[in-house]
């Protein structure tokens, strides 16, 4: 975004109509409008709230930077289908839209997949993932938690049995009224009182009492804990790698479109926004 800052310039004679020029290309003030609407309410799930100028800005500027890469990725050759718009709009509910909008979503999955080409030799070394892990361990800090086992039950009567198996300490399966899920850490501080107090005084292998919801019965179990500490780099290496390899990414992509930006005379009037 701040690219297109450096090579844009106002514009107070232009008329009222018209809020960029990408060349030959115009942005008019009801395209940006209806445009903005939809990326406010749908694309990032804000609330019906007033949106900022500054929220405008930056809209209209993503807005460019989408018209000039679609056109590079079309000379490029990539393609984006009709039935990958559909899937798009489906996942924010949406079937029927106005051609601009779905012009606008076409124009999301461009840049994806220019940027999926422009940076597809970035890697990320594991001496990076190390370095990044030893000066940000703050990052990594865990407090006092425990790793539970969640059983949610349709009756009183099988949560009762489903309590005495796991007191037990024999294994529950989902199936006849019955999930199992996923064992997960919690943070003892952020388990709600309630549940802290069926579960106290945390020893491996408690469980707690069937818990009333309103629909069914929760049973758990804690499997193991841990105090307070650093995670261990073998627990995060990933998330670091996906970390730095997105900002690797984005780095590669921002020197290529600060290129690409060269050949394009920009005109951009916010005062028309």
């Amino acid at each position: 975004m701040f690219l297109i800052l450096l090579v844009f310039f106002f514009s107070l004679s232009f008329g009222s109509e018209v809020v960029a020029r990408i060349d030959g290309r115009v942005i008019t003030k009801e395209e940006f409008r209806e445009l903005f609407k939809f990326y406010w309410r749908e694309m990032i799930h804000r609330s019906p709230g007033n949106p900022t100028e500054e929220d405008k800005r930056r809209f209209l500027f993503e807005l460019i930077k989408g018209i000039i890469v679609e056109e590079s990725a079309r000379e490029a050759g990539v393609v984006v289908t009709g039935a990958e718009v559909e899937r798009a709009l489906r996942k924010w509910g949406r079937k029927k839209v106005s051609p601009l909008i779905r012009e606008l979503v076409r124009r999301e999955l461009y840049v994806d997949k220019m940027t999926d080409r422009i940076t597809k030799g970035v890697k990320v070394s594991e001496g990076e993932i190390e370095a990044y892990y030893l000066l940000n361990k703050r990052e990594f800090y865990y407090p006092n938690q425990v790793k539970l086992l969640r059983v949610l039950v349709d009756t009183s009567r099988k949560a009762e049995e489903v309590y005495q198996l796991l007191k037990e300490g024999k294994r529950v399966y989902s199936g006849n009224g019955v999930r199992v899920g996923r064992e997960r850490w919690y943070s003892l501080q952020a388990l709600p009182r309630k549940v802290r107090r069926k579960l106290h005084p945390y020893k491996v292998g408690s469980v707690s009492k069937p818990i009333r919801l309103e629909t069914g019965y929760l049973i758990l179990k804690i499997t193991d804990k841990r105090k307070a500490g650093v995670l261990p780099l073998s627990e995060v290496r990933d998330i670091v790698r996906a970390k730095l390899l997105k900002e690797k990414k984005q780095e590669v992509f921002r020197e290529w479109f600060r290129e690409t930006l060269k050949r394009y005379r920009l005109e951009i009037y916010l005062k028309h926004l």
